[in-house]
This record gives structure tokens, sequence and C-alpha cells, in this order.
């Protein structure tokens, strides 16, 4: 039996799921188990009734601790949308060490100096997100452990998220039973499991359009240099046809994911959709651009929010790798070319990485967020334990090879 279980609990507008990971013989993250069920008691990824979302949490933590065979000790769990702002800061140190060698606490101390500046109240800290070292001037510097200098400089990029929410989130994942839990963004984790290191190095746009709320990441040389989020997504665009339409609220979601596209010029002119009807009546038929017509606005709005706060928080930064779309939005018709034709990047669908143990029908974009939190938890781990007991069946072999990962990883990213 494995000595370690992890759990990441993704806390969406429409689906609450939960994903459950151990570790295998030879020290590799497998996916137990995953459950879901519709949402209850939150909106635009905010908790707005906890007794309803505490059944609904509960409810998802029980089902997959009962197929893992085991409970969880601990959760990490994420959070997004418009209430996340980010700050760039810096730090500066000199180095008084032996031989002016710089060594971990440096970095550490430097990190510290990046976060003492002053923070609205109502605000809490989620990350510190290393973007770039310099050495005595000199930038560009991945890693300067055990180089000499006289002073040392750390580019960070600062997330922030608001106090209250994070507050309400806590206190009910503690009245679930979880005493000890974390929370990352969750672009972050999106780009764990969809970006890979090339594609953050030539500067790639993440973005995971959910049911209220839609989310963004930027990477530029290799690190973040924006975050944020709008408060809408698939919710409204399906809102826009029920009134418009006058249709009920799931049977406009069915015309939405049935024949819904938000790029008009991708519809032909001749093309119908049939359209039901209440009351027993007959169906009628609808030209698909009309219904385009509807859905295209609200999409439109969401891509063109985001580009214009990304262009203002990285005016100079090259995108090479394009705009990458995850999310159950991703999945709608056209997506990727109004997204193409808004940023003006080369677009495409994102999709996690394979995880031992994980079934094939989960590698999809919907799963992105939860498979990235589980990933993220599972290096911590990897590399917390580098200096204490690890899983008692790892090879010796594997204890290095991971410990030599976990030491660049966290120089990379810093997290609270």
């Amino acid at each position: 039996m494995p000595d370690k279980y992890l759990m990441a609990l993704d806390i969406g507008s429409s689906w609450i799921r939960a994903v459950m990971g151990s570790f295998s013989r030879d020290g590799q993250l497998v996916v137990d188990t995953i459950c879901e069920r519709p949402s209850e008691g939150i909106s635009h990824g905010r908790i707005v009734n906890i007794e309803q979302t505490l059944k609904a949490i509960t409810s998802v933590v029980q089902e997959a601790e009962l197929q893992a065979g085991s409970e969880a000790e601990s959760v990490i769990f994420g959070v997004g949308g418009s209430q996340i702002e980010t700050y760039n800061s810096q730090g500066v140190v000199g180095i008084t060490g032996k031989d002016q060698e710089i060594t971990k606490d440096d970095i550490y101390r430097s990190l510290e100096v990046a976060r003492a500046f002053s923070l609205p109240v109502d605000r809490e800290i989620l990350h510190t997100l290393v973007q770039d070292f310099s050495v005595d001037g000199k930038s560009g510097i991945k890693d300067p452990v055990d180089m000499l200098g006289h002073r040392l400089e750390t580019k960070v990029l600062i997330v922030t998220a608001y106090s209250s929410i994070l507050l309400n989130e806590r206190k009910t994942l503690g009245r679930a039973g979880f005493e000890t839990n974390r929370v990352m963004l969750q672009s972050l984790a999106d780009a764990e499991v969809v970006l890979s290191q090339e594609e953050k190095e030539i500067g790639t746009v993440l973005i995971n359009i959910g049911g209220d709320v839609t989310n963004i990441i930027a990477y530029s040389n290799g690190s973040p240099c924006y975050a944020g989020g709008v408060d809408l997504g698939g919710k409204d665009v399906t809102n826009d046809i029920s009134y418009i339409l006058s249709k009920t609220h799931s049977v406009a979601e069915e015309i939405k994911c049935q024949n819904g596209c938000c790029y008009i010029p991708a519809v032909s002119s001749s093309e119908m959709v049939m359209i039901p009807q209440v009351g027993g009546l007959p169906s009628i038929n609808m030209p698909k651009r009309e219904l385009s017509k509807i859905i295209e606005p609200r999409m439109a709005e969401i891509f063109s929010i985001l580009k214009n706060e990304l262009d203002k928080a990285c005016p100079h930064c090259g995108f090479g790798g394009g705009v990458v779309l995850v999310g159950g939005g991703s999945l709608l018709s056209g997506v990727t070319e109004l997204a193409g034709e808004i940023f003006r990047l080369q677009p495409r669908i994102g999709f996690p990485k394979a995880v031992p143990g994980l079934d094939r029908s989960y590698i999809d974009p919907r799963y992105t967020t939860a498979l990235g939190m589980l990933q993220t938890e599972a290096n911590r781990y990897l590399t917390n334990s580098k200096g204490s007991r690890k899983p008692s069946s790892w090879r010796q072999n594997e204890k290095k090879k991971n410990f030599g990962k976990g030491i660049g990883r966290f120089f990379r990213t810093f997290i609270k």
C-alpha cells in the first residue's frame, strides 16, 4: 500500500472535481481516482452558500476516498477569476557569505525583500513566482546558487487574492474534515500539465474557459509574466441564448453544446439548426448563423477583456507559442478561430499530460485544473521529502533524480 495519498479539489462554478493520487513503487505519481458532481452554492468561482457547497464537497470527497480505498490527509484547492491580481516586484540583497558565494539562504532573503511591500489589507499573497535572477547587474540567470557576486537581485511576480474568499473556502474545507489545506492559482495548475518548458520559454498564453470564470496566465522567457481572470464564462453564453430565444436554461445549454458556434465566418449561410419547443410543440428550424450571432459577441467580449489586460501587463512580451485554450468552454465550436483572431496568435486546444493510472477519457481540457493541482502537490511532496522519510519502496536512484528536479523547480517557482 502507498504510504501517502494526495487529493486535489477543483471547486468550479459548474462542477466540483476531486482527484486522488499516490506514489508507485518507483516513486512516480499515479492517479487513483477522479470523481465529480455538479456544483452547488458557488457563483463566479466564489462560495455563496457554505452549507450547499459543503454538502457537494463532502459527497465528492467521500466518493473519491471510497474508490481510492484510503483517506486523504490534506487537500489542495485552486482559486481564480477577477479576484486575482498580480504585482511585479524585486528583492535586492548583498552577499556577505564566505568568498561571496551565493547560497539558498541568500535567495530566501531576496524573496522576502520582494514580498515586503504595501499590500491592501483585504488581499493575501498566494504565490511569489520567480521571473529572473541578476548577479552584480547581469540578468538572465536561471539558478544563481554557488555563483560568486556582491549583489543578488530577484525579480518576481506576486499573485494575490481576496482574503475573505479564501477564508470561506478554507472554512468549508475545514468543516469537510480537512484540517490541512493549501491553495494555488488555478491557471498555474493548468500550465503545470498543459505547457512544456519550451512553450514557456518562447512565450505562451494559456486560457481556461469555465462556467462562470475564465482564467488567463501568460509565460515569457520561461516564467509567468501575467495572471488574471474575468467573471464570465460558458454559462453567460447559455444565459444569452436562454434570454434571446426564450428557452429554459437546460434547453439553451443543449442548443449551445450541440449546435453552437462562436465564430460566424465558419458557419455557412445555408446551415440550419433545430430549436426544440416547449409544451410538446414541434421543433422549428433556425439559421445557424443567427444562433452564432448570439454566441459570438459574448465570447468575443471575454477574449477582448483578457487581451486588453494582457497588453497592459506585458506590452513588450512576445508569444511565439500562441494561445492555448482549456476548460469546458474550449470545446465550443469556433473558439480557436475566434481566440486566434482577437489575440492575433496561433491558437490550439490544450490537453493534460498523461499520468500513470489516468484513464484516457480524462485526457480532456475539462480536467486540466484538477490534474495540475495534483501534479503540483506531488512535486512539492517530492521536494520536501528530500530531507525526511520517503516511501520505503523508492529506489535510491529515484531519490537522487527527484531531488535534483525538486531543487530546480523550487528556484523557478517559489510557492507560498
